[in-house]
């Protein structure tokens, strides 16, 4: 019986201690966002990122981070999602760096960018789903001008050089018009849908100005949805 006892002992040990530890929250210095994951590095890179979408946001007219934004790094999530905004509730959930890593899209219209610069970007991305959350929308749904918006503070968040890679591997040599930019191509595929939200911004003579516009209420790229009586 005390044999017993010592093996069950040693077992619940043995399962106590293969148990990851229990990932911390860490608030990040000088801007609404709180980080829980297991690897300090990671939380000092969200953090890191965090700064620089709220000079971003700023330089942009985007709604500050008026309340402090929970990001949980996760292991899981529905397959061809990196990360997600859940709206209205403040919280983001991202894979970690090395899962996103092996799961991210090499062949997209992001897939040139390194996993670093490609990890921080998705970051930027939903952070800015969190900063438009709070901007009043008149229809339906204001999808396409939120991921309009927020594709396009990922891609102003990487280096200008990775920006005119971005545009060059677009291969869009026309101009591309706002009916271009549908919640029909944004499902179908999101990849073109965010080469041509590029586009369409960098041909505004103030890329910023005309986030602000839509940011401010002033410019939809929505329509309102009319049901079809039976």
């Amino acid at each position: 019986m005390r044999n017993c006892r010592i093996l069950i002992l040693r077992f619940i040990l043995a399962f106590l201690f293969a148990q990851p530890a229990a990932a911390e929250t860490t608030l990040c210095k000088n801007v609404n966002v709180a980080v829980s994951a297991n690897d300090k590095k990671i939380v000092e890179t969200v953090c890191d990122t965090a700064h620089r979408a709220a000079r971003l946001f700023s330089q942009c007219h985007l709604p500050a981070l008026a309340e402090t934004i929970q990001i949980d790094v996760v292991s899981v999530l529905p397959d061809g999602c990196n990360a997600q905004y859940h709206c209205g509730k403040n919280r983001i959930e991202v894979l970690s760096p090395e899962i996103m890593r092996r799961h991210r899209n090499k062949d997209g219209a992001f897939g040139f960018l390194t996993d670093d610069a490609f990890y921080q970007s998705v970051i930027v991305h939903e952070l800015t789903h969190a900063s438009f959350d709070k901007v009043p929308c008149p229809f339906n749904t204001c999808i396409v001008t939120d991921e309009y918006v927020a594709y396009a503070m990922q891609i102003m968040s990487l280096s200008v050089d990775a920006q005119e890679v971005f545009r060059a591997k677009s291969d869009l040599d026309h101009q591309v018009s706002r009916d271009e930019l549908s919640e029909i191509l944004l499902f179908l595929s999101p990849d073109r849908f965010a080469q041509k939200t590029w586009a369409h911004l960098s041909q505004r003579p103030d890329a910023c100005a005309f986030i602000h516009k839509l940011t401010g209420g002033a410019v939809y790229l929505d329509h309102e949805r009319f049901d079809i009586a039976e």
